[in-house]
Order: structure tokens, then sequence, then C-alpha cells
């Protein structure tokens, strides 16, 4: 019922846009409309400042103006090209304007990331779609495009797909269940990916372009989040939805690698949000900070509080000198790079994370008000550790990749260009001797790998023009020395039996003892999705 309701003011929404915005004939009339990128900045601001995002958060539904005023301002075609309708922005002028919408509502960047980043870039890619021009342009002028990769067994992970796609002929069918989908029931387009099937089909995954209206397509559970309040998330049910083969983003290739490619770029959208969120958080506290009394002094004065906000804007600064490193290899070899796009989105969410909830602690009681914009940014910036990739996993990653015959050059090829091959001698040194297999290893590499890619970011001193880059740099490398006092230690066998001893008495006692129906219920809910 909330959803069929949201979907009603969405469409009434889309048909003020239609009257007010009509496409222009000319992509380059627009982009000379919109001006530079400065400017568009400094608008896009003036008119976020005048919407509600808190009653918006209460209501779980957008400001009614904000995607018209999205679509104005051209930002649902923020990187696609002039041919296309878009404003062919750099990434990092892209990744600028995602910031600054963050700084307002994650909610609303999560938007601009999704269509944008993920799903968009594979319908480019794709130019023997029928239609393909309309289609992009319709996109960039404010047609909701949805990336629907997550499955209820499988997360986002590719070997474990579900949904089928069953291509027979000149026709593909597409079969399965899809789950937190993103703008799932305000989208236009639903870039779809499903494990192919038929003849010649190999089981490969391909990625399908499907019309919200096609027949056997059914959005139902609306997900009910934390955070992100604003922006709608579904169930979608594909139930034998035939399309024809010129639908099929990939062809006879592989889909993965345009998944893989635009999840790539998605992490630095991500880092974005991260770093906008994180701002809003600093510039909310220190303005308490500043008027806050214990004593005689302002908070603002006492040091140990100093000390907390220096290291607080500390982390800012490497994480925007982070995504700068990540734009500018982007923009010269043209695609984002995997370990950098990872460690950057890793570094943003933890950060963006850790600030908040210092920020919360020191409004106390205020900051655990909903009427002040901490909670909200507190809630909005803990799916950013989980969004496209968790940190564990991608620190995962990050670790294999380090140690892994197959990936280690990709891995000191990244250091070397950043001039840092000595930061990647020393994490390679401080791993030897350990079990490469070992989760717990892994992760460790991980972030050896992660804050080695920032130490040699904030060392290169061509990313960040601050004043206080140097500091920023004593602060990463500080990070690393603690994290190597904590170094994972060989586990016995008797050790991992014990952990998982302790864990089974815990969960034989807690059966006894713990008989809430209430927890019984979140269980069954919980089981739906394993």
């Amino acid at each position: 019922m909330i959803g069929t309701k949201r979907a009603r003011n969405h469409s009434a929404l889309m048909a003020m846009y239609t009257q007010a915005y009509p496409l222009c004939d000319e992509a380059q009339e627009r982009t000379s409309e919109l001006g530079a990128p400065t400017a568009l900045y400094s608008r896009l601001i003036d008119d976020l400042s005048q919407l509600n995002f808190a009653d918006a958060d209460d209501r779980r539904a957008f400001p009614p103006t904000l995607h018209s005023v999205l679509a104005k301002h051209g930002l649902f075609g923020l990187t696609t090209p002039t041919e296309h309708g878009g404003l062919a922005l750099p990434l990092q002028d892209a990744i600028d304007l995602i910031s600054a919408t963050a700084s307002f509502d994650v909610s609303a960047a999560s938007t601009l990331v999704i269509h944008n980043f993920l799903a968009l870039p594979c319908i480019e890619a794709a130019p023997h779609i029928p239609g393909q021009r309309q289609v992009m342009r319709g996109a960039t002028r404010g047609d909701l495009c949805a990336f629907a990769l997550t499955e209820p067994g499988a997360g986002s992970a590719p070997r474990h797909i579900e949904a089928s796609a069953f291509m027979h002929e000149d026709r593909v069918r597409v079969s399965g269940r899809k789950i937190w989908i993103g703008l799932a029931d305000w989208a236009r387009w639903i870039v779809c990916f499903a494990r192919a099937s038929g003849p010649d089909a190999k089981g490969r995954v391909v990625g399908v372009l499907v019309d919200r209206q096609a027949p056997g397509l059914k959005v139902t559970h609306e997900h009910r989040t934390l955070g992100l309040r604003g922006i709608i998330q579904n169930t979608l049910e594909f139930h034998d939805v035939e399309l024809p083969s010129a639908y099929v983003l990939s062809r006879d290739q592989d889909g993965w690698g345009a998944a893989a490619s635009s999840m790539n770029r998605g992490r630095i959208g991500v880092a974005a949000m991260g770093l906008g969120a994180l701002e809003r958080a600093i510039q909310v506290a220190a303005s308490y900070a500043s008027h806050r009394r214990l004593g005689k002094l302002r908070m603002l004065e006492n040091s140990y509080i100093e000390q907390l906000f220096g290291q607080m804007v500390l982390r800012r600064e490497i994480v925007k000198a982070m995504l700068a490193a990540s734009c500018r290899l982007v923009s010269t070899q043209g695609a984002p790079n995997v370990h950098l796009a990872s460690a950057t989105k890793v570094l943003s969410s933890e950060w963006c994370g850790l600030v908040a909830d210092q920020c919360v602690q020191l409004l106390g009681g205020r900051g655990y008000d909903e009427g002040t914009p901490v909670a909200k940014i507190y809630r909005d910036a803990r799916i950013l550790r989980i969004f496209e990739g968790p940190t564990e996993t991608l620190l995962s990653h990050l670790g294999r990749c380090l140690l892994s015959r197959a990936t280690r050059d990709e891995i000191a090829a990244l250091f070397r260009s950043l001039g840092a091959a000595q930061v990647h001698a020393a994490a390679i040194e401080d791993l030897s001797g350990l079990n490469e297999t070992d989760g717990a290893v892994l992760v460790y590499a991980g972030w050896l790998t992660t804050l080695g890619l920032a130490q040699a970011v904030m060392s290169a001193g061509c990313f960040s023009a601050s004043d206080c880059s140097a500091a920023a740099a004593d602060l990463v490398s500080s990070e690393l020395a603690i994290l190597r006092t904590r170094a994972p230690k060989r586990l016995s066998f008797e050790d991992r039996i014990r952990a998982r001893r302790t864990l089974n008495t815990f969960l034989h006692d807690a059966a006894s003892s713990i008989r809430s129906p209430v927890l019984t219920d979140d269980y069954l809910k919980l089981v739906q999705y394993v």
C-alpha cells in the first residue's frame, strides 16, 4: 500500500516535471544553458538548501520537488556524453556534485549514484539496444534507471545468482527474484542481471534491460531500512518476463564484466557520498561546540575536543585525496582502478561512520535527538559500509590480490605509479610467515593495502592542495602503526575448537533462557533472506 501510494506520487511528479522541462533538441544547447560546473554547483546548493529533508526522512519519501530539481540541473546525466543529452562532466566534477548532494541527504545522493554510475553505463555500452538514443536521452532528463543485482541467497555474488534468462532464438525470458533494489518502483528502466540458460548459454551472467511496465514484472515488498528513508527500495519478481533478445545488454559475452565495471565506479560514488555526509557531520558538531560551554570554556576550546576535531578534518582530507587519485586514474585509463576504488570506498565509509558516531557523542543527548541532523547522518552512514561490497569483503579481496600470484603484480604496479614501491614492500614483509588462506590474515592484508594506498596518495602530494596534507599523511602512518600491533596470530586447532565450543554453549543457553516470541518472529523474517 505504501509503495503504491509513493509510486502514484512519483508519477504525478514525473508528469509535472515533463511539462516544466521539455526535451531539448540538441544536447549542446542544454549543456550551454546549464553552464560551467562551478556555477552548476552553486545553483544546486541554493536549490537543495530550500528543501526539507528532515520531514522527508520522517515520511520515508523525498521532498516532492527533489526530482525536478535534480533533473533541472542535469544531474541524471552527469558523465553521460552530450550526444545522449548528458553533461559529459569529468568524473571529479560529478563526484563533487554527488558529495554536495550527500551533505544535504545521503538518500538523494544514492539516487544519483545508482542511476549515473550503476545502471546508465550498462545501457550506454550497448548501442544495439532498440531506440538506445531515446532511452539514454530520456534517462538524462529524469527517466530513472535501477540496477537489479542483489538476490536473497546470493547477495551481490555473481557465482550464486539464480535468476535465469532463458535464451531462445530471438527472445529472452527472465525469471527470478531480486531484493533491496533502489529506485525499483520509480524506475522507467531496470538493468537486471541473470544467469543465461538455453542452447549455447554456458551459464554465463547476462545483463538485460527491462521496461518497468513489462508484463510479468512485479514490484512487491518495500524494505523499511534503518537509514536512506527517502529512497524507495523494493523486492522485484520476474515471472517469465519476455523480451526481444536485442535487449540483452552483453549479447554473446559474459555480462559480469559490465556489472563489475559499474560497481567499481559505484564504489567511487559511495565514497563521495561518505565524504559529503562526513563533512556535514563535522560542520554541525563544530557549530554546536563553538557555542556550548563546559565551565568557563567553550567545548571547542577543550584540548581533547580540539584534537578530536583535528583528526576528523584530517580524515576528510585523506578521503578527498583518495577520491582525487581515483578520478585521476579514470581520466588517464578510461576506467576505475578496482584496487584503488575499493580502498577509497573502505576508508570513506568506515571513517564516515566513525566521524558520525563521534559527532553524535559530542552533541550528547541532542545528538541522539531526531531533531538534529547528526542522528540522520548516523543512520544513513551505516549503509555505506555495506553498499557496493561490505568492508570485510572488499578487504578480503584486496588482501587476496596483494598475496595472490595472479594479481600481486597489479597491486605492485599501482603502488609504483603512486611513487610508493617501498610502502608495498613493507606490506609484503609484514605478511611474511602468515597463513595466506586464513580469513583474518586476508582482512589484515586488505587493511595494509588500503592504508598503504592512502599513505602513498598523501605522500605523492599532487592529490591534495590543503595546508594540512602533511598532518594527514602523519595520521595515516599512525593508523598503519596501530594496525601492525594487531597483526593476526596463527590460531592452533585447539584454539579454533575452543572458540566454536564457546559460541555453541552460548546458543544452547540462549535457546533455554530467551523465549521471546518477538525474537522468534525476527528470526523467521531473517531466514527468508538466507
